[in-house]
C-alpha cells in the first residue's frame, strides 16, 4: 500500500566488531552484535506494525544479505541502501529520495531506542501534518531520536559533528539560521552505553515496557548481567 507518508528505519548491518562496540565491555563482540540484533528485530517490528498507517523503508549502510533469522521480520518491508557520506549526507538523500517517489512527510529513526513508543512517530507525523516543516526528538545524550521533514533541507545536516553530544545542539543551530520552524517532541534515550544499557534493563523489567521490544527484553534476560 502506498502512503503520502513515509517511516524510514535507518540501521546498521549486523557485523561483529561494527555495532554496540561502546559495549565492550561489558560485553563481549559476540553479545554486543546479538544485542544490536534484538534492537534490530524489535524496530522492525514496530515498522510492521505501522505498515498500515505509512509507507515503511528500511535503510541500510551497505548492500545487505540477510540470514534466515531476518527473512520473515524483513518480509513486506522495502530494504534501501543509505549510499556513501557521513550521516548528513546519507539523511539528505534519504529525505530526497523519499519526496522523489512522491511521500510527502518523512520521518526517520535509528535502531538504538528500541522501547522508542509508537506514539511519538504518530505525534511526529501529525505535527508535520499541521503545518511545522520539521520535527525532532531530542536523545538525552546529546544526539536525536528521531527527524521528521515535509522537504528536504541540506542546511540542517551542515558542520554536524555526528556521533557527539552537540548533535542536537548543532541541528537546533542549522534550523534557527535557515529559519526554519523546527518543533520539538518530548525527549527520549538511545542505548549507546552501559548508562543506557542499564535504563534499558530498568525499564523492561516492566512486562508492558517488554511487549515494545519482546527480542531485546529475551535477550537481555538471557545475559544475566550484574
Amino acid at each position: 500500500m502506498i502512503h503520502s507518508r513515509r517511516l524510514i528505519l535507518f540501521a546498521k548491518r549486523p557485523r561483529l566488531g561494527c555495532v554496540k562496540t561502546r559495549l565492550v565491555p561489558p560485553l563481549t563482540p559476540e553479545q554486543a552484535l546479538s544485542l544490536y540484533r534484538a534492537f534490530l528485530i524489535d524496530q522492525l517490528a514496530l515498522l510492521r506494525l505501522l505498515a498500515n498507517d505509512y509507507t515503511v523503508e528500511v535503510s541500510v549502510d551497505d548492500a545487505w544479505e540477510p540470514d534466515a533469522q531476518f527473512v520473515s521480520e524483513l518480509d513486506g518491508l522495502t530494504i534501501t541502501e543509505q549510499g556513501g557520506g557521513d550521516l548528513g549526507r546519507r539523511l539528505t538523500r534519504a529525505f530526497r529520495r523519499s519526496r522523489e517517489s512522491g511521500s510527502g512527510s518523512t520521518v526517520v529513526i535509528g535502531v538504538d531506542s528500541p522501547t522508542l513508543p509508537a506514539q511519538w512517530l504518530r505525534q511526529a507525523f501529525e505535527v508535520l501534518a499541521a503545518g511545522a516543516a520539521a520535527v525532532i526528538s531530542p536523545a538525552e545524550d546529546g544526539g536525536y531520536v528521531l527527524l521528521g521533514l515535509n522537504d528536504p533541507i541540506p542546511a540542517l545536516f551542515r558542520d554536524v559533528p555526528w556521533g557527539s553530544s552537540r548533535v542536537f545542539e548543532i541541528t537546533r543551530r542549522r534550523a534557527a539560521e535557515t529559519g526554519l520552524d523546527l518543533a520539538q517532541l518530548e525527549p527520549w534515550y538511545d542505548v549507546d552505553d552501559i548508562v543506557g544499557l542499564d535504563r534499558l534493563r530498568t525499564e523492561l523489567a516492566d512486562p508492558k515496557a517488554a511487549q515494545r521490544a519482546n527480542a531485546t527484553a529475551r535477550y537481555l534476560q538471557s545475559l544475566q548481567l550484574p
